[in-house]
Parts: C-alpha cells; structure tokens; sequence
C-alpha cells in the first residue's frame, strides 16, 4: 500500500482549524479509515485502486486513484458523493487543496465537476498553497476542476462502470 500522504494532514490542519472557510469534511488518519471506495462501488476491487482519506458530512468519499506506479502526490483526486455523484476534483492533492482553498466545499461539486453554490475564498490557504508548487499556475475554481477532467478523460466513465452492479 502506498504511503499516506502528509499533505492531507496539512490540509486537515487547515479545515479542522478552522483556517480557511470550508469546514464539512472529515479527514482520516489512514486511508480508509471508515469507509472503503467498495462500499461505494460494491465490489471489493475497488479497493485496490482507490484510496479514501477524507469523508464529507453527507457520507460522500474522496479518494486518491492509485494504479500502476503513479506515486501518491500525482495521484488524481476523486469524488463518490453520496447521491451517486462523480468528479475528478484534482490531478493530485494540491489542486484538492487549491480548491479547499477557494472555497469550494467538496460536497457542493456535483456530477462530472459542476460547481453548485457559492464559496468564499481564504487568501491565507491560497497563499499557503501557491508555496506547495512555486512552477504551477493557479486558476480558478471552475479551472482547476476543468484541467483535472482533462487531466483524467475515462476515470469518471471507469468509476461509473465499476459501481455497475
């Protein structure tokens, strides 16, 4: 199993501190520490590619895609809302962060990466975050969501087709 990543304690630190303006999630210490992507999708392979280390209030999951040799800080970041809801919210986690940062309540990204809502952004998260990857340009929410489905054409398709029961 690949290593947890430290960064989800950052941004844990970040959420459960009250420090930037999103506040329904529930990080874990370990990946799926309460719920498993196969509770998700219903079958147990599931778990073998995805890596939950965070949970919304509502129950919805969000995972890291780890395959092959893909190393945990590129790994794709994706969501299995509770409504049967799926998006690829980042191409690793410090676009997850990113959005965190501008407000984006994970809950509140709905099917493919439609944004519902609004959201107030954090400056001090941003800047925070901007510190992570000095040679990477951020965008805006919607962005960042649009570059991640670019980023990963099929995952949502192949997540969907592993939940067929």
């Amino acid at each position: 199993m690949k290593a947890f990543p430290s960064l989800v304690e950052q941004i844990a630190d970040w959420v459960m501190n009250g420090r930037c303006t999103v506040s329904d999630l529930e990080f874990y210490e370990r990946y799926n520490q309460e719920y498993r992507p196969s509770d998700w999708m219903r079958k147990p392979i599931a778990d073998e590619e995805f890596f939950t280390f965070v949970q919304d209030g509502a129950g919805g999951q969000y995972a890291l895609h780890l395959v092959g040799e893909v190393e945990v800080d590129h790994a794709p970041v994706v969501k299995l809302g509770r409504d049967g809801e799926v998006a690829v919210l980042g191409r690793d986690l410090i676009d997850f962060a990113w959005l965190i940062a501008c407000g984006v309540e994970p809950i509140g990204v709905g099917d493919n990466g439609e944004l519902r809502g609004s959201f107030e952004a954090s400056a001090p998260m941003q800047a925070w975050v901007r510190t992570l990857d000095a040679n990477r340009t951020f965008g805006t929410a919607k962005e960042t969501l649009q570059a991640a489905a670019a980023a990963n054409p099929g995952l949502v398709q192949h997540i969907r087709t592993m939940a067929q029961t």
